[in-house]
């Protein structure tokens, strides 16, 4: 686009009549009538004054589209997705915040044994609900919105990419130092009794919930603004489709290894010990869950990355 073309494009978004731009930048109509029909060029006094303006930078202003910029984001995009984020990371943070209540339950206040596995399954089904409804809901707005075109602006990108590290580099600290107090204080609950390692374990289980969540909304928030990765997942090649569907077999298959890990640990600690009221298979097994989580993702990068 030309620069007349442009700058008539940014006048009409601002509401502004060629009578108001002169005002502002004390010249009279008839220049910014020639500047609009490409007939004479500002100063450059006068084209950094548009530039401030109109908050665009003076390349785009003379040699860009503007209008690239400003484009609608006519299918709710970045509105579902921020409420997508919120509900998933809600979700999941939940699921770890019921093993720590449940556990505080016991050892904060002193509850019967029932009320732990009572508070994680109620925790666990509020989750799951959550998570079911998050998902159906993404499912039907991808069915409807296999292309997004791009309108975020690079001010947006730059401006949430600079914070994504502090949201990375924080829930990771706070994960370590309470892993650093769980062991320092280990001994010390130990001796207290059972009451007092459940609920330094509650806290730390309180630490990870709030950590999880935070971690896993801000990737969903900078995954929301990669529009390309989008339009490749939901319009793929068949190979791509292929290889995507591969993937989830194989991730499937591993947190359905995980379960049957989990069970036989919790089980089989139980069976070994000849004391069923000992639980500390179920009450460290759900580390699994992680670890598959971890090793999911692992292979779905090879498997992109042997495809490429």
């Amino acid at each position: 686009m030309s620069f007349g073309t442009n700058l008539q494009f940014l006048r009409d978004r601002a509401g502004m009549t060629q009578e108001g731009l002169a005002e502002a930048l004390q010249v009279s109509r008839q220049s910014v009538s020639k500047w609009e029909s490409d007939a004479t060029f500002p100063e450059m006094e006068k084209l950094l004054v548009l530039c401030e303006l109109f908050h665009t930078d003076l390349d785009t202003l003379l040699r860009g589209d503007v209008r690239e910029h400003y484009q609608s984001d006519a299918a709710g995009y970045d509105r579902f997705m921020n409420w997508f984020s919120n509900w998933v990371a809600l979700g999941v943070g939940l699921i770890i915040l019921s093993i720590a209540l449940g556990l505080g339950c016991r050892g904060w206040f002193g509850a019967s044994e029932i009320a732990v596995p009572a508070v994680l399954l109620s925790g666990v089904a509020v989750a799951v609900a959550i998570l079911i409804v998050a998902g159906m809901r993404y499912d039907r707005f991808e069915k409807e919105h296999p292309l997004i075109q791009d309108f975020y602006t690079r001010q947006q990108r730059e401006r949430y990419l600079g914070r994504f590290p502090f949201l990375i580099a924080l829930p990771v600290a706070a994960i370590i130092i309470g892993a650093l107090w769980l062991v320092l204080l280990g001994e010390w609950a130990e001796q207290q009794g059972e009451r007092a390692e459940l609920g330094l374990m509650a806290v730390f289980l309180l630490i990870i919930a709030g950590a999880v969540t935070v971690l896993v909304w801000a990737s969903l928030r900078r995954g929301k603004y990669d529009l390309e990765a989008w339009n490749k997942q939901h319009n793929p090649t068949p190979e791509e489709e292929a290889r995507q569907k591969k993937a989830g077999w194989v991730c499937g298959a591993i947190m359905i290894a995980a379960t049957v890990i989990y069970m036989a640990v919790g089980f089989g600690t139980m069976a070994m010990g000849g004391d069923y009221k000992n639980d500390w298979g179920w009450r460290w097994g759900w580390i699994v869950y992680p670890i598959g989580g971890v090793i999911c993702a692992l292979v779905s990068h090879l498997m992109e990355k042997g495809e490429e």
